[in-house]
């Protein structure tokens, strides 16, 4: 009898733990006629949007973070891979699914021409 309780504690402590630190990937495609941006955001139990995972030469690497977000209507993240040397976001609109550019600052660097809006899907 001891066992059997012992044992049914620790199924429960075991699958609790792995449900309270879980984080779910979702996934973007981001594409006009002429760019395609691949994005992995991450967002937790409490469906607040973490970071941005960027996909570059094949392989998903940290653009940066979440900088702003409203529940169902928008998320704000960094996109440090865009332009280096330029404080670059993109503002995804979660009711059209729109991708939109944002300077944030200009730096050193001066953009002659800003990227062109995108449409997005879920994967």
């Amino acid at each position: 009898m001891k066992s059997l309780l012992f044992f049914l504690t620790y199924v429960v402590i075991f699958l609790s733990k792995s449900s309270i630190a879980s984080e779910k990937n979702i996934k973007f495609i981001c594409k006009n006629k002429s760019n395609v941006e691949e994005f992995i955001l991450t967002i937790d139990n409490n469906k607040t949007w973490k970071k941005v995972l960027k996909k570059i030469n094949g392989k998903f690497i940290s653009a940066g973070k979440v900088v702003g977000q409203k529940h169902l209507s928008f998320i704000l993240f960094e996109d440090k891979y865009k332009y280096l040397g330029v404080d670059f976001a993109w503002h995804l609109d979660q009711n059209t699914m729109r991708l939109k550019p944002v300077l944030l600052s200009e730096g050193t660097i001066k953009l002659k021409e800003r990227p062109k809006n995108l449409l997005c899907s879920k994967q």
